[in-house]
């Protein structure tokens, strides 16, 4: 399509929820529905934003480097008025990550794709792309950011119809344990799963060294325990796993370094290439410099949450795998 020719999409319209919020440590509740807080700390959004430039430059002449953070559902689907009216303490996610983080990682390195996801997950905003009882997206919330992803890596996106989609009702997440909300157990989350239209397995490495193969992509959830239903999107937070597509021998491959926040999003990739190989940088202990070299990898796909660059924590569990 020419350029131009669609108009711009426009934003959904806002509704502010009625009911005044209730504070608690990570997260704020407005009715049946938490949002966590994100609070910029500077000199940790600095580290982080070398440790992406440079982690690109050690990548360099082997793979390209895409950053995606991930804003949580606090800026996406609470109003802006809303967060105002009530003095709701929490940072700008839009300008910490469109204004500074991104601006700043190409400035050390041009090289490293930046993936915007807050425009295009907040042209969704009136749809289920957030948990309520959990601060996890939900994979829908993984689709819009796999587009976005595609249109970077000059892919064409599969559809949602070509998904079997399969639904769990019942799930209970974080939030949902942190405030023991009556209003979220009387409505809880369901948990979608998009099951890629490929013929492919899954094979993970424990922290035990324990190598299970012949794994699905996605679990079936049937038999889990609600509260666990988080799970069965990439057999959950494995050190290492390799997904291999069956119906392609092109030898294309990319590299998923993430946290839980990458695993609703893991799937989408696997009809595009040949080998998917994950990461979670908390438990593995490799190097994945070395790992694109060794595997051929021509992407190098980081995606994390937001809230994970304010954690010096999470950013130094970062930096042992670059």
């Amino acid at each position: 399509q020419a350029a131009g020719s669609q108009p711009d999409p426009t934003m959904p319209p806002e509704k502010a929820p009625n009911a005044a919020p209730e504070q608690f440590d990570a997260l704020v509740l407005v009715e049946d529905t938490g949002y966590e807080y994100y609070n910029f700390v500077q000199e940790n959004t600095d580290n982080y934003i070398k440790l992406v430039a440079d982690a690109g430059e050690s990548l360099a002449g082997t793979s390209t480097l895409y950053e995606m953070v991930v804003p949580t559902s606090m800026d996406i689907m609470l109003p802006e008025s809303y967060i105002s009216e009530h003095n709701v303490n929490s940072s700008d996610q839009r300008k910490a990550i469109e204004d500074y983080m991104y601006p700043s990682i190409q400035n050390i390195n041009p090289d490293v794709k930046t993936v915007s996801l807050f425009d295009p997950l907040k042209l969704h905003s009136n749809e289920y792309i957030y948990f309520r009882t959990d601060h996890h997206w939900t994979q829908l919330g993984a689709y819009y950011a796999y587009r976005e992803f595609c249109q970077a890596a000059n892919f064409t996106p599969l559809d949602l119809e070509d998904y079997e989609k399969k639904s769990y009702d019942g799930f209970l997440g974080s939030f949902y344990k942190d405030c023991l909300s009556g209003a979220m157990q009387a409505n809880p989350d369901t948990v979608e799963a998009y099951i890629p239209p490929v013929d492919a397995e899954l094979t993970y490495t424990t922290s035990d060294g324990t190598v299970v193969e012949g794994q699905p992509v996605i679990q079936d959830g049937s038999a889990y325990d609600p509260e666990w239903l988080y799970l069965i999107f990439i057999s959950g937070d494995q050190p290492y796993e390799e997904i291999t597509n069956n119906g392609l021998d092109d030898g294309s491959a990319c590299i998923v370094v993430k946290e839980s926040f990458g695993n609703a999003f893991v799937p989408f990739l696997v009809p595009h290439y040949q080998h998917v190989y994950v990461v979670d940088y908390r438990y593995y202990s490799g190097n994945v410099a070395d790992l694109a070299s060794e595997k051929n990898a021509q992407d190098v796909i980081l995606i994390n949450n937001i809230s994970m660059t304010r954690s010096a924590d999470r950013i130094s569990d970062l930096s042992t795998v670059f």
